[in-house]
């Protein structure tokens, strides 16, 4: 089954998608899609929708989807993945623990200089050259630590370090 997805051109942003529904419809209108996603008059100027083959709704669209424009052309592709690896996931107290991400399924059109990611309730920003980059961050109290990308350009797993 498929499903038709609603973007904004100027951004490529993902706003709405929506699956065939079952039985004999057929995909939703393009004023069903401003209606769900709540698209001001004003705005509707600049939306445009493509179908895609997958079964899916907004928010696993937007979770492992992208609009992208290649060529002329608009499509859409997967996300990067930015895996993220802890050089340990046991350490004691006051120990430098190295946090490796590579990221996967980049695209030629990308230019991705940097990945916002979170360790606990600490933001922090990992800088990237040829899809990765590496970062020492120093954890002093005793903790379960969980390190996560909250960049929504990328699709990422969290992962956890233990200090003891």
């Amino acid at each position: 089954m498929a499903s038709k997805i609603l973007y904004d051109i100027r951004d490529k942003k993902l706003l709405r998608c929506q699956p065939e529904p079952k039985g004999s419809a057929g995909l939703p209108s393009i004023g069903a899609l401003y209606k769900s996603a709540r698209v001001a008059e004003d705005d509707k100027q600049y939306m445009e929708s493509i179908i895609i083959e997958e079964n899916m709704l907004t928010k696993h669209a937007k979770g492992q989807l992208r609009v992208v424009g290649i060529d002329g052309t608009t499509t859409v592709k997967i996300k990067p993945t930015v895996k993220i690896t802890p050089s340990t996931t046991e350490l004691t107290a006051n120990s430098v623990l190295t946090i490796d991400i590579n990221i996967q399924n980049i695209l030629s059109i990308d230019n991705i200089t940097s990945v916002d990611m979170r360790i606990n309730d600490v933001n922090f920003a990992i800088d990237v050259v040829d899809g990765g980059g590496s970062m020492d961050i120093e954890l002093q109290e005793v903790d379960t630590y969980t390190i996560e990308c909250v960049d929504d350009r990328f699709m990422s797993n969290p992962v956890e370090v233990e200090v003891v």
